[in-house]
């Protein structure tokens, strides 16, 4: 359930536009469900930012000796961005007050669809609203794991050389879903 909260969260901003959107919209039973619905969208999206960007993380055990490195394009699927950015082109296009309530049902399925392709590929990580707020992704090529970081991931990489062969050490994270980690400066001191 964390990956799509994540997934909902993304897309903060097209939620926002598309609430200035609907302002001269006719106000019909349509208008209120796309009301209610972008309003429920907005708030599920700030509650999940905050528990994010300022609830406190769980202890979480690094795996010895990891070895993290920056996103390169190529790891991080450029495709990836292009279905983000392509996703509001669709939205905005089809939530004007001259198309039917069937072309926005429809766009409102291709939504949930990519919404499932990024679940279920574990791409959660390419979070916009948390890109805005400095957060970086980190790929381990060790574990293959993703940490999602607001701070210089060398320090977690140092981190992670403080474990011992009986102990590992350990950090203060959000589990956002298998293998992706939101991590954050606030919670954890590092040397």
């Amino acid at each position: 359930m964390n990956k799509v909260f994540a997934f909902i969260s993304s897309y903060l901003p097209l939620y926002v536009l598309l609430m200035i959107n609907i302002v001269n919209y006719e106000k019909s039973i349509y208008y209120w469900i796309i009301l209610t619905t972008l309003i429920l969208l907005i708030i599920i999206s700030i509650i999940v930012l905050l528990v994010y960007l300022v609830g406190k993380g769980g202890q979480l055990f690094l795996e010895e000796n990891i070895q993290i490195d920056r996103f390169r394009s190529d790891k991080l699927r450029n495709d990836c961005m292009y279905n983000y950015l392509l996703v509001y082109f669709v939205i905005l296009l089809t939530f004007n007050k001259n198309n039917n309530v069937m072309l926005m049902i429809t766009s409102l399925i291709i939504f949930a669809f990519i919404g499932v392709l990024y679940v279920k590929a574990n791409m959660i990580y390419s979070n916009i609203v948390l890109l805005l707020f400095g957060y970086v992704p980190y790929i381990s090529t060790e574990t293959g794991n993703i940490y999602i970081v607001n701070f210089d991931i060398d320090k977690l990489v140092k981190k992670s050389h403080e474990g011992t062969s009986s102990q590992s050490p350990t950090i203060k994270a959000t589990i956002i879903g298998n293998g992706v980690v939101l991590v954050r400066k606030q919670d954890n001191i590092f040397s």
